[in-house]
């Protein structure tokens, strides 16, 4: 689920900036060989090019970079900064990661590299942080050996597994436009999700924690699939603010269980509400966009209602299709924000639930992880964290 939208800022905080244009020395020499030092564009924060390829990515000096020891700088004021998203290392900077450096301290970097610093204080650890790839399936580490399961405790599993597939398959109308779908993802979907999400989650685009600019964390790791969604604007786009990163694409594997799971759903409601048109109450979507979060045991998500989305889905009510994986999860939804009034269900691993229609609009959130609620057969097959996986489908 993603969190409520609107920017918390109407405009951004800008401070200004410097740049400094090369002037040839009076002995005729000028700009030397081309190195990779960056343009001095600040006065006190500093940052070296190399060390945060993103900067370059929208930059419009193509090089070469003048030589510190051979250039005499001239001051030029700028008077309107802008802002880009190579400008932007995370969510919780509101202004532009000024570069400068001082012709009389430099030293090859081999010796001394620039302090990183940004005017919100971080400091490098909290920016290396951000950008370090997050595994949901940690190798295992140690000499510890893992015995494996036994063949009885094997076909245990599969008999319960059945079990569950089977008094699941009618899955229970919340209301209207809602549908919950028990166990409906099968122990061998889960597996192969979850391995698909590390892989996706360890490359350009996967697993980070989102933030806003005021320094306040959103309790998850989140990864977005088909498209971007920047929690600070509440915007879908086709590259990440602080990085770059384009999303990753939606695996075919997961477009054909949301295909499933919805006709699954129209049958369920068919059978239990008798209607004539089942897609006037939950219209069908062909998603192209997934937002995947992964909650530890202290996660949360307050409540809040998902209208990102195109004004064209949101009218039509194109409904949100949710994964869970891993530890259950207390689920919250109603028609108010407010805790107190709102409903809950237990969504546990395997488990879809479905909104659309009337329902599109619901408030949800997740209260509580439920600790070592995960089926066994899938850690052992996954080494997942402790924690909740969730994969939000939808059509922008």
């Amino acid at each position: 689920m993603s969190p409520a939208s609107g920017s918390r800022y109407s405009k951004h905080d800008v401070s200004p900036v410097y740049e400094y244009r090369p002037k040839p020395l009076p002995d005729g020499s000028g700009i030397g060989k081309q190195n990779h030092l960056p343009e001095a564009t600040g006065t006190s924060n500093t940052v070296l090019k190399d060390d945060f390829p993103s900067l370059s990515c929208q930059s419009g000096y193509k090089g070469p970079w003048p030589d510190p020891r051979r250039t005499q700088f001239e001051p030029l004021r700028v008077e309107e900064e802008t802002e880009s998203c190579a400008s932007l290392l995370h969510h919780d900077l509101s202004r532009k990661v000024n570069i400068s450096y001082s012709v009389d301290e430099y030293k090859p970097t081999q010796e001394r590299s620039p302090q990183i610093s940004t005017s919100t204080g971080d400091s490098v650890d909290d920016l290396q942080a951000v950008i370090k790839p997050f595994d949901i399936c940690p190798v295992k580490t140690g000499t510890l050996v893992m015995l494996k399961p036994s063949l009885l405790v094997k076909n245990r599993e599969k008999r319960n597994e059945m079990k569950r597939s089977m008094e699941g398959e009618s899955g229970i109308v919340l209301r209207s436009g809602m549908v919950l779908l028990k166990n409906y993802l099968s122990l061998s979907d889960q597996v192969k999700i979850a391995k698909t999400c590390r892989e996706l989650g360890l490359a350009s685009g996967g697993f980070y924690q989102p933030g806003y600019r005021d320094g306040a964390k959103l309790n998850l790791k989140m990864m977005c699939l088909g498209k971007n969604w920047d929690p600070e604007s509440g915007n879908y786009g086709d590259l990440r603010p602080f990085d770059c990163a384009a999303p990753p694409g939606i695996p075919r594997q997961f477009y054909l269980l949301v295909e499933k799971a919805i006709k699954d759903s129209h049958a369920l409601i068919q059978q239990k509400v008798r209607v004539s048109r089942v897609e006037d109450i939950l219209p069908s979507m062909s998603p192209n966009i997934c937002i995947v979060n992964f909650y530890s045991a202290s996660g949360r998500l307050g409540l809040h209602q998902d209208r990102d989305e195109s004004p064209e889905s949101l009218q039509r009510g194109l409904p949100v299709v949710s994964f869970s994986i891993g530890d259950a999860a207390e689920f919250l939804y109603g028609d108010q924000r407010d805790v107190d009034k709102a409903e809950k269900v237990e969504l546990e691993s395997g488990d879809v639930l479905i909104f659309g229609g009337k329902s599109r609009h619901i408030f949800h959130g997740v209260t509580a992880i439920k600790p070592n609620t995960a089926p066994k057969a899938l850690l052992e097959e996954t080494n997942l964290r402790p924690g909740r996986l969730n994969l939000t489908f939808r059509e922008y």
